[in-house]
């Protein structure tokens, strides 16, 4: 059983997903997806931490079936709702899970409220050196492929056929790419399906983490942090990664061999894993 909330943060309107929020007993986990996703892609990871863990997801500002403001779309903004959402569900001894840009603005969340939360998992999250400037050419280079996607289709099973045999998709875990069409999508008025959020939030989402210096906020993190790097990712590589690790004041970094940047649609058990490590109980069932 789930419970939804409308949290408002800066005149957004965020849509919070409360799993077992009856199940005050157990450990809280809040789970934050990467841009263009939505609150369903974390599904798989669901399934495996059912009944060991209270879990909260959301629909980040400009995705899913939250508000899509014409600006706001800098790294730090999407920390800031965070914050806005666990205080106004009044969320303690969180443990806080973030991946890509999600996982940067929950090591910008954390560095803000640490007194709220217990500990933090980054999976293989977007980090982005001060020094480099207003936008990398990688962050222009990937705004300028979202602005051309893709984004009506004559079904939800042509989208699923189409993009199972696409990479990343082939690397996925069934189930995640299925809830991810699912969720990620709305009908349309004239027919079809179209994804709900617009490759222009997307873009401009690649445009404000090129320039966020994301990087520079895992020194200012206080409390146990899990840095998870994909051994394939373009992302996070090797060097970019173990420098990361070295800027954490209490944490550590693990590197999953054959997974790629998309880690909790390629490999939901590890991260379930993950989770259920640093809340200190059993895993639940696959």
């Amino acid at each position: 059983m789930s419970r939804i909330h409308q949290v408002h943060r800066d005149g957004v309107r965020l849509v919070v997903e409360d799993h077992h929020p009856e199940r005050q007993d157990l450990p809280t986990v809040l789970l934050a997806h990467a841009t263009g996703f939505c609150r369903q892609v974390w599904a798989p990871v669901l399934e495996r931490v059912e009944g060991v863990a209270r879990v909260v997801t959301l629909d980040q500002r400009g995705h899913g079936d939250s508000d899509k403001p014409k600006e706001g779309y800098e790294f730090e903004q999407f920390g800031f709702d965070l914050v806005g959402v666990i205080e106004a569900l009044d969320l303690r001894e969180l443990t806080a899970v973030g991946h890509s840009k999600g996982g940067a603005a929950v090591a910008r969340m954390a560095s803000i409220v640490p007194e709220r939360l217990r500990s933090v998992i980054l999976l293989d999250p977007v980090l982005i050196p001060a020094e480099v400037g207003p936008a990398t050419d990688r962050s222009n280079a990937m705004a300028e492929a979202a602005r051309r996607r893709r984004r009506h289709w004559s079904s939800r099973e042509e989208m699923l056929e189409s993009w199972s045999r696409r990479e990343p998709f082939v690397r996925w875990e069934p189930a995640a790419l299925r809830a991810y069409v699912e969720g990620g999508t709305r009908e349309c008025a004239e027919g079809g399906v179209e994804l709900k959020c617009p490759g222009e939030i997307e873009a401009m989402v690649y445009e404000g983490g090129g320039r966020s210096g994301s990087l520079g906020w895992l020194e200012t993190i206080e409390i146990d942090t899990l840095l998870v790097s994909g051994a394939e990712s373009l992302t996070l590589p090797p060097e970019l990664a173990h420098h990361a690790a070295a800027q954490l004041r209490r944490g550590r970094l693990i590197v999953l061999e054959g997974v790629g940047h998309f880690i909790p649609m390629e490999h939901p058990e590890a991260v379930a894993t993950l989770i259920c490590e640093a809340i200190e109980v059993l895993p639940g069932p696959a």
